[in-house]
């Protein structure tokens, strides 16, 4: 018994002379290993029972004290009433308590799942579940099939489905094959402006503030301005609010219209209100325009009305391609020369613009009705028997 007794006690003599010996010599005890894992797995619902979100990582370290847990090649999906809306990607994670906040860093993608995925990518994004909020404040870039959408600040709202892009927004976009290849410094059209609001599910896109444009065409840099936008990049639309101002340098070439609707999928620039614009020496005006940008062909579909330098031409309807120059107009045309006052009447003229803007008319297998005035006689010829009248053709 007094052998048992001993045993029991010696434990706690031993700790009493250590606390005696650490009284005048205080040690610090070192700080807690953190705990390792094999697998981090974190889920939450929503008030419905339904899945909300999970987050899960095949290795994580676990602060007890700090109640910080750091999470290697995270990945997670986010749900929307219980089936998977967004799905979640980065090198490394940082979740503080059991989810109230998580860091996610090091090529962080942001995947909306379902048909024509869109993709948000960036460095670093702060995400809070609680309040349905996702930050990504280094490098964030959208992109979809042939859209890049970039800014210094993105401001994802996920259950309003809305990104707001703050900090120089830039709107790039590629068409046909070069969508594949795609890089930011092969894309034909760049539109800046001072902030974005994004709906990616959506797809609604507005710009309230003024929006500045470049369009590259063959060497040739156009510039555009409009004093607001606001559009689908899923129906594929964009809407350039008035003014809109296209501007051609190399050219000498510019464009005044209203609203303009740029059809992005089909590479076209439309509107039904009245326009006016110049190319070299040629200046024109229309009830409504249509520009192919991919053949690079300008429609007028009514009321197209032409002037060059001692000409003035009226159709019902003119195209024209501005890298050929080639030109047509149609119906009901009427060519006005000051050059005698000839007058031409015809179904349809061609021509073709020259390098100095103006324009050579034709009128080939179709039938034409001219009138000019011959020119007064000069002082010292025979007075004719009569006048001469207006010739006709």
């Amino acid at each position: 018994m007094s052998n048992g007794l001993v045993k029991r006690v010696a434990p706690a003599a031993a700790a009493a002379l250590v606390l005696v010996g650490c009284a005048s010599k205080p040690r610090v005890p070192p700080p807690a290993e953190p705990f390792v894992f094999k697998s981090l797995d974190l889920e939450q619902q929503d008030a419905k029972g339904r899945a909300a979100w999970e987050l899960r990582s095949p290795e994580a370290r676990y602060d007890i004290t700090r109640q910080v847990a750091q999470a290697r090649q995270p990945r997670g999906t986010i749900f929307k009433r219980g089936k998977a809306n967004i799905s979640l990607s980065a090198r490394s994670a940082t979740v503080i308590g059991d989810g109230q906040a998580i860091q996610l860093e090091g090529d962080v993608l942001i995947t909306l799942l379902g048909k024509n995925p869109v993709r948000i990518t960036g460095q670093q994004a702060r995400w809070i579940p609680s309040r349905s909020l996702m930050l990504i404040d280094r490098q964030p870039v959208a992109l979809d099939r042939r859209s890049r959408l970039s800014a210094q600040l993105a401001t994802y709202y996920l259950d309003r489905d809305l990104v707001e892009l703050r900090g120089q927004p830039l709107l790039e976009q590629w068409d046909g094959k070069a969508a594949k290849k795609r890089t930011p410094a092969s894309a034909p059209l760049r539109v800046q402006t001072a902030a974005v609001d994004w709906r990616p599910e959506q797809g609604d896109l507005r710009a309230p503030e003024l929006v500045r444009g470049t369009r590259r065409e063959k060497g040739s840099l156009m510039n555009l301005t409009a004093k607001a936008l606001q559009g689908n990049l899923r129906a594929g639309f964009v809407d350039l609010l008035a003014p809109v101002q296209v501007r051609d340098p190399k050219r000498n070439g510019w464009l005044n219209a209203q609203q303009t609707r740029w059809l992005i999928n089909d590479q076209r620039l439309s509107s039904d209100q009245p326009f006016q614009g110049a190319f070299k020496k040629m200046q024109g005006q229309g009830e409504r325009f249509s520009v192919n940008l991919a053949t690079s062909t300008v429609f007028i579909p009514q009321g197209c009305a032409l002037r060059q330098p001692g000409e003035q031409l009226n159709a019902e309807r003119c195209q024209w391609n501005w890298p050929t120059g080639r030109f047509e107009a149609q119906g009901n045309v009427e060519l006005r020369r000051k050059s005698n006052k000839q007058i031409t009447r015809a179904s349809q003229l061609r021509g073709t613009i020259g390098n100095d803007g103006t324009a050579v008319f034709t009128s080939p297998g179709s039938r034409v009705n001219s009138q000019f005035t011959l020119p007064p006689k000069q002082k010292g010829q025979p007075k004719p028997a009569r006048s001469t009248p207006a010739v006709r053709f």
